[in-house]
């Protein structure tokens, strides 16, 4: 028999949207789910409740005071009776048979009690711009099943979640207080230590817009700040367990890898923490090994192709790591800009490599020690 998905749906002043988030989880092919939309004290003139209650008994409705999201989701998770929490903003779509192939994809696994997520796909409102955001582009499989994973490096969308309710029975709900983070400090808590399942396919189109609760908040920054020093402050040893990485050495320099090209994302004081945990640990004990296959793994992109060419615009960024890793190429690199790339291409066939193609690379090759303070400088 199916189990019960329970689709919740919090929502503040939701007229704009709300209708297609209702109507793409009507329109499931999965048959067995019930829609909780929570309207978090809407100051509209009655618009959200009045296209809430033209749905009648197809969705069960709750009001309350404006408290945030949090409150919001712990209402409909105390009120929901399905077996699996699925979160649906009111901004957002989800695809036909995104509760389907999840369902799918955890019995596949055998372990209809792990947490599965998938890719997704961005509308940029309002030019109306797609973009699908494909996890194994930039990291391994096993990465991406990592639980402790996915949030640090930020790669979850809350809404292509499908979590097993006894998670929050086991975890609790939700931190109220939170207003910006509140959902991956809760990934974090949840997931660590735990094997995820992953899909690679995007379920869910995620709007992008001005008016997004979240991306007005005032403390928004200080509160991302917060969670991610918070974050790679608790990493530990088995949270690291079936990612491909050796030990903790290895840990945060992938971290560092990955924030280190944008420190304004996690905030200075967790590049320092990474930079700071670097020097202290020891190096692991397979970094030369490791970075021996990097290289020939990029000489043979190199070689096996003709014409390939990376972007000029990411000329420094190859340049870093290389170095951060004492890697000095014996193969020609050939830099163009976008402009040239198309002249290019409109004479022949050319090969670009993106820097983002070669993170997983990167992040399973670790830093060396003695390179780190050479060349990184942090204020």
């Amino acid at each position: 028999m199916d189990p019960l998905v329970s689709i919740v749906i919090p929502v503040y002043n939701g007229s704009n949207y709300m209708r297609e988030a209702i109507d793409s989880a009507l329109h499931q092919t999965y048959s067995n789910i019930e829609i909780i939309v929570v309207n978090d004290g809407s100051n509209d003139n009655g618009k959200t409740k009045e296209i809430a209650l033209s749905y009648g008994n197809k969705i069960r409705y709750f009001e309350k005071k404006n408290g945030g999201v949090s409150t919001a989701l712990n209402l409909a998770i105390k009120k929901m009776h399905g077996k699996y929490f699925s979160w649906l903003s009111h901004d957002d779509i989800y695809y036909p048979d995104k509760v389907q192939v999840e369902i799918d994809a955890l019995r596949a696994a055998g372990d209809m009690y792990r947490v599965v997520y998938s890719n997704w796909s961005s509308l940029v409102m309002p030019e109306g711009k797609i973009t699908e955001y494909d996890g194994t582009t930039i990291y391994r499989q096993e990465f991406l099943e990592t639980g402790a994973f996915t949030p640090i490096f930020g790669f979850i969308s809350g809404c292509s979640l499908l979590i097993p309710k006894i998670y929050f029975d086991v975890y609790g709900g939700f931190d109220e207080k939170y207003r910006a983070v509140q959902d991956y400090k809760k990934w974090f808590e949840m997931f660590r230590g735990k094997r995820m399942v992953y899909v690679r396919k995007s379920l869910i189109l995620s709007r992008q817009h001005s008016e997004q609760t979240t991306w007005k908040y005032s403390k928004r920054r200080e509160e991302e700040y917060w969670l991610y020093n918070w974050m790679v402050n608790n990493v530990e040893s088995d949270d690291i367990v079936g990612s491909g990485l050796t030990d903790m050495y290895h840990f945060y320099s992938a971290i560092f890898t990955r924030w280190i090209l944008n420190p304004l994302w996690p905030g200075v004081a967790a590049i320092n923490f990474l930079f700071n945990k670097l020097k202290e640990l020891p190096e692991s004990h397979d970094i030369n090994e490791r970075i021996k296959k990097f290289v020939e793994l990029f000489q043979n992109l190199i070689n096996q192709k003709d014409k390939v060419y990376f972007l000029k615009e990411e000329e420094q960024a190859f340049d870093l790591m290389f170095r951060l890793r004492g890697i000095n190429l014996n193969c020609p690199q050939k830099f163009v800009s976008m402009e040239q790339l198309q002249e290019l291409a409109s004479k022949e066939k050319v090969n670009l490599v993106h820097f983002n193609s070669l993170m997983q690379w990167l992040i399973d090759t670790p830093i060396k020690k003695d390179m780190l303070e050479k060349l990184v400088k942090i204020n």
